[in-house]
Parts: structure tokens; C-alpha cells; sequence
């Protein structure tokens, strides 16, 4: 069963009339300003992978004709670089958070066929973790305890719970390694600790991610560092019936192959290690595919690896990392603040075909001048799904 219902939130939304946005700098709304400063052109762009998620919006009536200067905003907001950011989207009396994070940009617009506005960017806490870059020898044994040594640093703590906010928590799953230790207490661990070289934190979390397989995002504040598509259940179903206005579906066997193999080497014994294994998705109904993949092999050659389980574990990342390039679903539907990345969809109401388990990879949500409020979906998935038709194997 779905976490939500289309019908339920059109009458929560009061059948998608009258889009609205709240936009909070530091926790204050740029509606409370006595001014009032109108904002418009909105975009926030929210993604389940490595990348940032972005956020722009345009402030007006921020440029005083007669002095032919820029104001300095209201007593209670202030446009600095750093300030908090959160943006409410949804209609009439009821609106959601979408993003939280900080103004990385300001942008002061004078154009010669527009109104001169002050154009916003911020960054979810991905862009402070870009920055700098260095190499230390960390505490930690094992990647999940690194990734929470990261996050337990001065710097954190004060965008965190104990200063602006911008973290509200962090979620850090074990990684495999830590998982082995676990299982194993009375088995003998090596002194030997995690180490950064020349790398920012972002780059080294999502090196840990990329080694794990495990997701690296933010959702509203909440830091997700866990197993990729670790939470099986379905947002929602989306089609025709969901205020669905255009979509296109694509399955590709461009890339894919049978087996994956990768290699490493054990230094202390100069021993080759080597772990493979075979992609068992379902990418057809018919007989025609799987033979097109017969005996089709991906060597990986990785210096990292060390040992047979960590050996195993990049197969199985690189395997679910290539599976999900198999189908993909691009769609745009009404404005629906509840939709986010890292969570699944159902796409139905367009036929046994085309009935299918998508994953969310990107949420583009757009409120334009005209306050046109639209949510853009970039989804992915690996397999067919068995429910479909056996009409399905004809398009491949």
C-alpha cells in the first residue's frame, strides 16, 4: 500500500488551486517583512544521488528606482551568504517543507526586459562539505563509524541541533565492515584506521558510499548515509488519474551484461583476489534479451580491496549500480510537495506495458511567475515487474 493517496491530497491541497510558497531565511518568512517581498521563479532540485541538492528563488520590489540602488532587504531577514534556508511548497492554507540548507550565491539582476530582482541559490549541507580539502588519520576502524566521526566534528554540531539547524539528524547505517566486526566480536581487529588523503568530507563520504554501496543524500535536513534503496515501500502510484501531464519510458540493454567480475589484490600473500557474480533481473517477458547478454562479462580492476568480502561487496555495488540503468521513467505532474527522491513510486493507468516499480533519483519542483506549480520526476528501475503483462517482452 502507498504512503499516499493521490484523492487524499487533492483535497488536502484543495484540488491543486492557488500554489503557494513560503520562503524562511534563518527561520524567519520573507512574508512577515512589513514589506512583504514578493518571490517568485522558484526551483528546487532534490536528488537521492551523490550530487547537491539545489535550491533558486527570485526576491522583487528590492530595487529602489529613484536612488538606482539595490535595498539592503527588511529589519528581519537579511540576504547574507550562509543564511539558513527553508522552502515551504503547496496550495492554499497548507504548504510542506521541501529543502533546508544554506545561501551559497546572491545574485543582483538588472535586465533590460525584466524587473530587477535579487536571485537566490542555496545548497543543501553537501556544499559546506565541499569545501577544503585534506588528509588525516582517522579514529575509526570501519567506514560507517568514519562517516559518523565526519559528522561529529565543531563544524557539524553548530549547522546541527546546536546552531542553525540546517542538520536536524543524521542516519548513519553500518557498512558491511562494520556489520563483519559485529558478528564476529572474538575475532582479532586490526589497529589499522581509516585514513583521508587530499580529499574534502563530501568526497570522502561519498568515496565510502561508491565502495558500499550505500545512498549519500539529504531529505528536509535529515542526513541519509544508508544501503542503497534500503526502504522498500511505495510513496505513491502516479498516471493519468494523478495529474500527470507528459512522460516518457525507457528500457535499455545498452551496457548491461551477464556477469560482473572484480579484482583486487592481497599485498601480504601477492595473491590475486577475484569475486563475481551474474545479473539475475527480469528484463524481459519474452525469450529474446537474455541471450543477447550470454557469456557478456564487466572486469573492474580495484587497488582498494584487500580481501575476498570486500571483493564481494563492490560486486554487488557495481551490479545494482549498472542494473538500474536499465529503465527509466521522466515524467511532469501537478505540484506535489510530498513527492522526494530516495523513495519509490508505482507508475500505473497507462497499461500492462508500461505498469512498473520505479525508484526516485531526481524531484525538480517548479513554481514559475505565473504560480504554474509542477513536480519533474526522474526515476529509475532494474527489472520488470512480474505483475506485467506478458505484452511487456515486446519491448525488447
Amino acid at each position: 500500500m502507498a504512503t499516499y493517496e493521490f484523492k487524499t491530497l487533492k483535497e488536502k491541497y484543495s484540488h491543486f488551486q492557488h500554489a503557494v510558497a513560503i520562503i524562511k531565511i534563518n527561520d524567519v518568512s520573507l512574508a512577515d517583512e512589513k514589506k512583504g517581498y514578493p518571490v517568485s521563479n522558484i526551483q528546487v532540485d532534490l536528488t537521492s544521488g551523490f550530487e547537491a541538492s539545489i535550491a533558486e528563488f527570485s526576491i522583487y520590489d528590492v530595487y529602489d528606482e529613484a536612488a538606482g540602488k539595490f535595498e539592503d532587504t527588511g529589519k528581519k531577514v537579511k540576504i547574507l551568504l550562509g543564511s539558513k534556508v527553508d522552502i515551504y511548497l503547496g496550495y492554499g492554507e497548507s504548504a510542506r517543507n521541501v529543502f533546508v540548507g544554506v545561501i551559497t550565491r546572491i545574485n543582483y539582476l538588472f535586465e533590460k526586459q525584466d524587473i530587477p530582482c535579487i536571485r537566490v541559490t542555496a545548497m543543501d549541507v553537501k556544499g559546506v562539505m565541499m569545501a577544503g580539502s585534506y588528509s588525516a588519520q582517522l579514529k575509526a576502524k570501519n567506514y560507517s563509524d568514519a562517516v559518523k566521526e565526519i559528522f561529529d566534528k565543531t563544524a557539524y554540531e553548530k549547522l546541527g541541533t546546536l546552531g542553525q539547524k540546517i542538520i536536524s539528524s543524521v542516519q548513519i547505517d553500518a557498512t558491511p565492515d562494520k556489520q563483519r566486526a559485529l558478528a564476529n566480536p572474538n575475532v582479532g581487529t586490526s589497529d589499522k584506521t581509516i585514513e583521508m588523503v587530499a580529499e574534502s568530507d563530501y568526497e570522502f563520504v561519498v568515496k565510502a558510499a561508491k565502495k558500499h554501496n550505500f545512498e549519500f543524500f539529504t531529505e528536509c535536513g535529515k542526513v541519509l548515509f544508508r544501503k542503497a534503496k534500503s526502504d522498500p515501500s511505495v510513496l505513491m502510484e502516479i498516471g493519468p488519474a494523478t495529474g500527470m501531464h507528459n512522460f516518457d519510458v525507457s528500457y535499455d540493454l545498452t551496457g548491461l551484461v551477464e556477469t560482473v567480475i572484480v579484482r583486487g589484490m592481497d599485498v601480504s600473500k601477492a595473491k590475486v583476489i577475484t569475486s563475481q557474480k551474474k545479473v539475475s533481473n527480469k528484463i524481459s517477458k519474452g525469450n529474446k534479451a537474455k541471450p543477447l547478454l550470454l557469456k557478456s562479462q564487466k572486469v573492474y580492476i580495484d587497488s582498494t580491496i584487500s580481501s575476498k568480502q570486500e571483493a564481494d561487496d563492490r560486486v554487488e555495488s557495481l551490479i545494482e549500480t549498472m542494473s538500474y540503468r536499465y529503465g527509466t521513467l521522466e515524467c511532469e505532474l501537478v505540484g506535489l510537495p510530498e513527492l522526494l527522491p530516495g523513495h519509490f513510486i508505482n507508475l500505473a493507468g497507462l497499461g500492462d506495458n508500461l505498469r512498473n516499480k520505479f525508484y526516485i533519483h531526481r524531484i525538480r519542483h517548479v513554481l514559475d511567475k505565473s504560480g504554474q506549480f509542477d513536480t519533474k520526476i526522474t526515476a529509475v528501475t532494474a527489472s520488470i515487474e512480474d505483475n506485467m503483462a506478458g505484452a511487456a517482452g515486446n519491448l525488447l
